[in-house]
């Protein structure tokens, strides 16, 4: 089905697969793939022939997953409006050797014409590649215009020194999960919860300590000095760590949180009933029992509401002039309400767009939704959220593990963020 005019080809890290030109094609035509050990790029004349794009491991088009054969069908539709330009996939993996970040930079070093014209990006890559030079600004190309309801987190994921650089695709939000029958109960300001019976799970040994980074934004911390360094502000900092080990004391969170490195452990113990809420991500939070659960974008803490996001984008990197629009005329085809809402709604993410909620069974669950979406703001870029996050998982496995002193805990941090 992905070969109906498409000449789709599949390209794990350290392989290149090419389809083989056909003279004419047949009413079923079927892959024909070679796989090579030692990959030649291709020629100026076969990059302006048809669009090549570059996907994670689990947006692959032709895996058995519903969402496969959405995308396939929509690279589909975009063909048959454009047949003179094949489309052409490989997948890459986001991290690691011969993963996104390494392939695009060394190609652009070494052979710029093996260089994707679309590729999906995870947010923590949009910000080194455009600094590389190596991503399209969408000025000239593209408007994300007001009426297309984008979250104003999603903007954030494509925008890099004030220039877009993509567009947003589909997202992710941290979210606080809790079970309706205890909606009108549930105290969700921090102080109140604090002194409440209800008992929260987190992971508090996430590498990204991204719970513990909203909860210090929260409280109105900042994230870097005036020259854009990493810092953390000892009084919030102290104030979070003081709230946490009091909330150890009260046997407010289950044991297991300071072995959670991710949110499943959160998952499966609200599944079962063992906690009364738990921050989640969004993705998380729809393949759980999401029909009997509220959320919200967490405890207020001096009446501040945020949350954070994450998310994917459609960028563009061809280094053919002349590829360049009919890339993000794809990317926006790719975009489109209709087609987000289905993609989104069938595996289980969060569109960038609040137009692209029309096809959910419109309950409670979409209304705390996009309510959510509507105060998240885009994780900080990784030369911010590295080090910060080390920091505060330190920091706070420091007062629920260790019981160290709150007050030293957050000097202890602060002295780790100052460390050459």
């Amino acid at each position: 089905m992905l070969f109906l005019g498409v000449a789709l080809l599949l390209a794990c890290t350290g392989e290149t697969e090419r389809a083989q030109p056909q003279s004419s094609p047949s009413p079923n035509p079927m892959p024909v793939i070679t796989v090579t050990n030692t990959p030649s790029p291709l020629s100026h004349q076969e990059l302006r022939r048809g669009l090549r794009i570059w996907l994670p491991p689990q947006f692959d088009p032709n895996s058995e997953q519903q969402t496969a054969r959405l995308l396939s069908d929509r690279l589909q539709a975009f063909y048959e409006q454009f047949p003179n330009l094949p489309i052409e996939v490989r997948l890459k993996a986001e991290e690691g050797p011969g993963g996104m970040l390494e392939a695009l930079t060394a190609a652009s070093e070494a052979a710029p014409l093996a260089l994707p014209d679309l590729v999906l990006l995870p947010r923590e890559l949009v910000a080194p590649l455009a600094q590389q030079g190596i991503l399209h600004s969408l000025d000239g190309y593209v408007q994300l215009s007001e009426d297309q309801k984008w979250y104003p987190y999603a903007r954030q994921l494509v925008t890099v020194e004030n220039m877009p650089f993509g567009i947003p695709f589909i997202g992710d939000v941290l979210l606080l999960a809790y079970p309706q029958n205890i909606a009108s109960e549930l105290p969700l300001d921090w102080n109140d919860w604090l002194i409440s019976r209800y008992t929260l799970g987190f992971p508090a040994a996430d590498p990204r300590a991204t719970v513990m980074l909203a909860l210090y934004l929260q409280a109105g911390g900042s994230l870097r000095n005036a020259q854009g360094r990493p810092i953390l502000e000892e009084n919030v900092l102290t104030e979070l760590l003081d709230n946490l080990s009091y909330a150890h004391r009260q046997g407010k969170f289950p044991a297991w949180v300071i072995q959670a490195e991710t949110d499943q452990p959160v998952l499966q113990a609200l599944t079962e009933g063992k906690i009364d809420s738990g921050y989640l991500w969004g993705s998380s939070y729809l393949k759980g029992n999401s029909q009997t659960w509220r959320a919200t974008a967490g405890f207020l803490a001096k009446k501040t509401s945020l949350t954070l996001a994450d998310g994917w984008i459609w960028a563009c990197t061809t280094p053919i002039p002349d590829q360049i629009g009919i890339s993000f005329q794809l990317a926006s085809f790719l975009s489109e309400a209709q087609f987000m809402s289905s993609f989104t709604q069938t595996g289980g993410y969060l569109p960038t767009r609040a137009d692209a909620f029309f096809t959910w069974e419109q309950n409670q669950i979409v209304k705390d939704l996009d309510t959510i979406s509507n105060l998240a703001q885009v994780i900080p870029p990784s030369s911010l959220s590295d080090p910060l996050g080390i920091a505060l998982r330190n920091a706070a496995l420091a007062v629920i593990k260790d019981r160290i002193p709150p007050q030293q805990a957050a000097n202890d941090a602060i002295a780790s963020l100052n460390k050459p």
